[in-house]
């Protein structure tokens, strides 16, 4: 049977309220009163040093590169400065600065600085402060993944939402997730259209009726009953039941009627008025040698029916029942019967192939009465609620559902479809689309185990807590276990999805998508070798991840996972299958993220390589620092096929950056750039960039000079050691909070980093660093 009602856009509006910000608003940053010695050694190293070799190019309003320095005078200005002071500290320790042209500050002193910038960072200093949050919205990938664990099935249905806008690189910041309108009518689609899959509901509308019963003989006074036979086999059936009403003002609300079939029983609200006659549609169960059916009026309830009212042509009334006023029971119509499964020793069960969605959702069957059925809805309500809420509930958080759902029984509704409508309320419920965090009673602000354990699933998963979760939170030792959960869950298959989302986004890797590589020159690229590339990149990244090996091997690793087609793309003599296997190279021109094919292509222009975009990605994926913005008016490069058969791609690059507006940011990108040269637009290996040979040396700053890519792999591994790990963690921390970074959350990069090193630069210690954090565990 066909529901005649869809739930209101009402259901949706109070999301609006939800739409505000929440926590703890910046905080300046507190003075620690034991920071003598710091502020000694800032006295007598750092603000020397600061003078001598920074400030004349560092100072507002026209500091170079936007890095300003003239407005720190102590300690506390340093951790106020946060990523600004960090990216000045590397670059004086790295050699970068000043430039090559500039009085040099001693080693001596560069060492100075780091030991001195290290210990104002140190985690035993001072608590970081909360910055505040927007309380944010699942994205599409989160919708999707929630929907799957929750109910069953991967529908991918989050893929009609409005697209998610990205902000600080990652689409899980809460601050760019908004509702929009759209949203509110997607996420009602969304709903009806997963329970639709998710609970198989009877439908019988289109089979002929099984018995046709004319009762117009038998009047239904309000304190009796009506009681007639019926010849029904046993199971379940849809019956259509008409009630008559003589002399009776039809403005008096329909009565509410109690009919039974023998051991089970519905207690009914009206479906449909026309003229005279009511009309009450409902299913029941038939037991085995019940044949009577008795129907009485049920006492009225305060609040009035909905009720479809038709108008029809009978304006004088039915002239059948004569002058007898009063309620009439007129004909039934019966349809079915679906039969019941007895295997099921929880009740009648259609025998139908029922999905395991199904049966995971609607545990509980309900046998005869409406009591039972009532009882067992509210079961099946309130653990569903529980997993979608990811967490404990009351009866607030439930009434609008079960409100629907005796609304859907009293008019007769079938237990799956009343089910179903009320579990759609869950599904639009903000508690489910939204990441809720309460305030928190406590004046620090921590998450309690249940909210910590769905911002832990999130982030490692993109989905929702698993049942050990949420046990352990259950059991209020979450913290505790901590470091066994979190090497759990990077064990598990659903860290996939932070492979994916994670490095997809770190890298750029879906920008892969949108690549297309000019036919004509690169006809051998397709959709297959397309995906190929992206999957080595996500493989490497997830064995160093799950392993615990040290994130230094993402730049130069002796290996990497390849597949039949890949090898071939690679021009390498190995064996290999259609599956991706883990294969040890033979010399140092691949191995790591540099020179996988997949950031070669998607830093390439379609025709040609682009020394440039791949020096730009460098510097900001790898090392952090992005180079500004180019002015407006810098002149293309010439792209001419004269221009292109004159002078190799390095020679033309070169005499374009000697201009003065363009030499300060390529001195820094092209090197870099030129150093995979050897590597085409697609990440093939040549020596020849067509009539001219590959030219792969370079410098870097601090006299750093390389011939190949080989050696700017190890030089990248041994000196930006601090910068490379600083970048990862400074993007891990970002997605793992859903927020931007404010200064004084550069304390905690730091604090992370410092980590790192003691450990060998173990992937896992960055994770642990961010969930361990009080950061992470606040609101």
């Amino acid at each position: 049977m066909a529901c005649q009602f869809r739930l209101p856009y009402m259901l949706l509006s109070f999301a609006i309220c939800f739409l505000t910000r929440i926590g703890y608003g910046q905080h300046d940053l507190p003075v620690d009163h034991d920071d003598t010695k710091l502020e000694i050694g800032f006295a007598e190293h750092v603000l020397p040093l600061l003078a001598s070799f920074c400030l004349d190019c560092h100072s507002a309003p026209d500091a170079e590169a936007n890095i300003a320095l003239d407005h720190i005078h102590s300690v506390h200005d340093v951790r106020g400065a946060g990523k600004t002071w960090l990216r000045a500290l590397d670059a004086v320790v790295a050699g970068t600065m000043p430039p090559p042209d500039s009085p040099q500050p001693s080693l001596e002193m560069r060492s100075q600085l780091r030991d001195w910038s290290e210990s104002v960072w140190a985690p035993s200093r001072q608590a970081i402060p909360l910055a505040s949050v927007t309380m944010r919205r699942l994205n599409r990938n989160e919708y999707d993944n929630t929907i799957r664990d929750l109910i069953g099935l991967d529908l991918k249905i989050a893929q009609s939402f409005p697209p998610d806008d990205m902000a600080f690189g990652f689409d899980n910041i809460g601050s760019a997730l908004k509702l929009s309108p759209a949203h509110l009518e997607r996420y009602l689609d969304a709903a009806e259209a997963v329970l639709k899959s998710a609970i198989w509901v009877p439908d019988v509308v289109q089979r002929p009726p099984v018995e046709l019963i004319g009762l117009r003989t038998y009047p239904l006074a309000p304190d009796d009953k009506v009681v007639f036979e019926h010849h029904l086999s046993e199971g379940r059936y849809m019956v259509e039941f008409s009630l008559v009403r003589v002399g009776i003002d039809e403005a008096e609300p329909p009565p509410r009627l109690l009919i039974g079939f023998g051991k089970d029983s519905r207690t009914l609200n009206a479906v449909q008025i026309q003229d005279e006659t009511i009309v009450y549609r409902f299913w029941i169960n038939v037991a085995e040698g019940d044949h009577e059916v008795e129907v009485s009026v049920a006492p009225q309830l305060v609040e009035p029916q909905v009720v479809a009212r038709s108008v029809g042509t009978n304006v004088s009334g039915d002239q059948r029942y004569g002058n007898n006023r009063g309620l009439h029971v007129d004909s039934m119509v019966v349809r079915g019967p679906i039969p019941f499964d007895r295997s099921i020793e929880t009740g009648p069960v259609e025998t139908a192939h029922l999905p395991e969605s199904h049966r995971k959702i609607l545990y509980c069957q309900p046998q005869f009465g409406d009591e039972n059925r009532i009882s067992c809805g509210q079961e099946v309500i309130t653990r569903f609620a529980e997993r979608a809420f990811r967490g404990p509930i009351n009866q607030v958080d439930i009434a609008s559902a079960l409100r629907v759902f005796q609304m859907a029984h009293a008019h007769g509704e079938s237990f799956e479809r009343a089910v179903q409508l009320a579990l759609t309320t869950v599904l639009v419920s903000p508690r489910f689309i939204f990441l809720v965090e309460p305030n928190s009673s406590t004046t620090d602000g921590a998450l309690s185990d249940f909210e910590l354990a769905s911002r832990l699933s999130y982030f490692l998963w993109s989905t929702m807590p698993d049942a050990e979760l949420l046990a352990v939170a259950s059991a209020g030792t979450l913290r505790s276990e901590l470091d066994a959960q979190v090497r759990r869950m990077l064990h598990d298959k659903k860290s996939q999805a932070f492979v994916e989302n994670f490095v997809g986004q770190w890298l750029h890797l879906r920008n892969l998508e949108t690549v297309s590589p000019d036919q004509v020159l690169f006809p051998e690229f397709n959709a297959a070798l397309k995906d190929d590339m992206r999957r080595e990149t996500e493989l490497l990244f997830a064995y160093v991840l799950r392993e615990n090996l040290g994130v230094l091997e993402l730049l130069d690793a002796p290996y990497s996972f390849l597949n039949s087609n890949l090898a071939r793309h690679y021009d390498l003599d190995i064996k290999a299958n259609d599956k991706f296997e883990l294969v040890q190279f033979s010399d140092s021109k691949r191995g790591g993220l540099l020179t996988q094919a997949s950031i070669l292509t998607l830093t390439s222009n379609p025709n040609r390589t682009s020394p440039v975009k791949r020096g730009q990605w460098i510097m900001q994926q790898i090392l952090g620092t992005p180079p500004p913005p180019p002015p407006g008016d810098v002149a293309l490069l010439d792209e001419s096929p004269q221009a292109a058969q004159s002078a190799s791609l390095r020679d033309r690059l070169e005499a374009h950056r000697s201009k003065p507006e363009c030499i300060s940011c390529h001195r820094q990108m092209d090197p870099l750039g030129f150093a995979l040269e050897n590597f085409d637009a697609i990440g093939r290996w040549r020596e020849h960039d067509g009539d001219f040979e590959v030219e792969a040396q370079g410098e870097l700053a601090g006299n750093r000079r390389f011939t190949d890519i080989s050696e700017l792999k190890r030089i990248l591994a041994d000196t930006e050691a601090r910068r490379f790990s600083w970048c990862l963690i400074e993007n891990v921390l970002t997605y793992g909070l859903g927020r931007g970074l404010v200064p004084s959350d550069y304390q905690l990069v730091e604090q992370i980093r410092l980590r790192l090193g003691k450990h060998d630069f173990k992937f896992q210690e960055i994770v642990l660093g961010v969930v361990e954090s009080r950061l992470f565990q606040s609101k």
